[in-house]
């Protein structure tokens, strides 16, 4: 077997020559000829015994590309084994020349990256923090005294932030105009809910009064039925409920707070609450900090078709999720006002991120050694049962098979192998960012 020039390129992909005139090459073409004998005997001749120029005379071409294609077969898994190449793409294979006497072909093919050492103990991460201060507990408690305010009927002119209940009739684009709840709608002024424009056109009028008003809704307006038309509505207001945002004391604390009675017990469950929100987002934070430092010994590079697969994965998710709702992955992008492109370029760069991170995790787990029980790859598939409701080959199908679970405990276990044995330093922050 003749090896000739192999070449590991900059973009990822393997190239080598194969040269055979010899041994390999004639047991290959007589194997291949033994067996379509069998099926075809060569006239005159047992099946088998018929020579290699007879039987070449019989099935021409077909033979030399048969032996050809199984003796390449075996020519690339050697050298996949020999060099640690694991192949993401299908051989591109130019031939020179494939004849009774010699196979001459240049093959080339896209590996699995191969990745410099690099030192992944020890990786100082940074890990924003922010802790609750006092201002941050007083803009909770008037947040919370906001959405919680007293409330009652007024016989005064509408105003912004009243429940307004009103009944109305009218057309859409001159026609009739049909609506649920036209005999008594319930909104709050300035929010544009039941009908854009018409807590403009309520405000300052009284319960009882009635009033025509001519709106034309947005093309984005959030009820389908009536975007970008314009309603001629005769409108009669039955009640106006105001909103008073009360003062918080230890009374309304006692009266309607939950696991509270005091204003100073209520703030310490404000600032618990927040002081969990913040470390939670911290964590997150951190993860994503943690996942860039990974990715970032990661120089090598990343063939294409494996950051392609990335971005089919968002692809995938987002279709799925729109069909949970009852909606096509084209109508959700219309929504988002993009098209697949758009969305494609919008994930490339976590997709690029979370493809090093794999990477980086591969040679970790190499390095490490580490390997997962069939004990816990059989208690993930138990797992994903609860949540799936599906029975164990059905939910072990579904996660991609046993090899696939085994790769991505594999992954996990890395992740945490190197998290746990980074470096954590603490930033004081106003705000933790969020997002990539």
């Amino acid at each position: 077997m003749e090896i000739l020039n192999l070449e590991e390129r900059q973009d990822g992909t393997v190239a080598f020559e194969v040269d055979e005139k010899g041994e390999p090459w004639q047991e290959a073409l007589n194997r291949v000829s033994a067996a379509r004998q069998k099926k075809e005997p060569v006239q005159g001749y047992r099946p088998g015994n018929a020579p290699l120029s007879i039987a070449y005379n019989t099935y021409g071409q077909s033979m030399l590309d048969q032996a050809a294609n199984e003796y390449l077969a075996e020519v690339i898994e050697q050298v996949c084994q020999e060099h640690d190449y694991f192949r993401l793409s299908k051989p591109d294979v130019a031939v020179t020349e494939v004849s009774l006497s010699a196979l001459r072909v240049s093959v080339s093919m896209v590996v699995y990256p191969k990745v410099n050492d690099f030192d992944y103990m020890g990786l100082e991460v940074k890990k924003p923090v922010k802790t609750v201060s006092e201002a941050d507990i007083d803009e909770a408690v008037r947040l919370y005294m906001k959405g919680h305010p007293r409330t009652y009927k007024t016989e005064r002119e509408a105003a912004m932030g009243d429940i307004v209940e009103v009944s109305f009739t009218g057309t859409c684009n001159g026609e009739g105009f049909d609506f649920d709840h036209s005999d008594k709608s319930r909104f709050r002024m300035g929010s544009g809910s039941l009908f854009a424009g018409l807590d403009d056109a309520v405000a300052g009028h009284k319960p009882g009064e009635e009033l025509d008003v001519s709106l034309t809704m947005p093309e984005n307006f959030h009820r389908k039925a009536v975007r970008g038309k314009t309603l001629d509505l005769h409108v009669c207001i039955l009640s106006i409920t105001a909103r008073e945002v009360e003062e918080c004391t230890d009374e309304f604390v006692k009266e309607k707070v939950k696991n509270a009675d005091t204003v100073a017990e209520f703030r310490e469950l404000q600032r618990i609450r927040l002081q969990k929100t913040n470390d939670t987002k911290s964590d997150r934070a951190f993860d994503r900090n943690f996942q860039k430092k990974l990715a970032s010994l990661v120089t090598c590079h990343i063939p294409a078709s494996m950051i392609e697969v990335s971005v089919d994965g968002f692809v995938r998710q987002l279709r799925q999720m729109a069909a949970q709702q009852g909606r096509s992955l084209q109508q959700v992008l219309a929504e988002r006002g993009q098209t697949l492109l758009d969305f494609q370029k919008q994930v490339y760069p976590t997709a690029v991120l979370q493809v090093r991170v794999s990477i980086a995790l591969d040679y970790v787990l190499r390095k490490e050694k580490l390997e997962v029980s069939e004990e816990a790859i059989d208690q993930k598939v138990q797992n994903f049962m609860k949540n799936s409701k599906l029975p164990y080959e059905k939910s072990l199908a579904r996660m991609g098979g046993k090899e696939n679970v085994s790769e991505k405990l594999l992954q996990e276990k890395a992740y945490d192998f190197v998290r746990s044995n980074c470096k954590v330093v603490e930033v004081e922050v106003e705000k933790i960012p969020t997002g990539w």
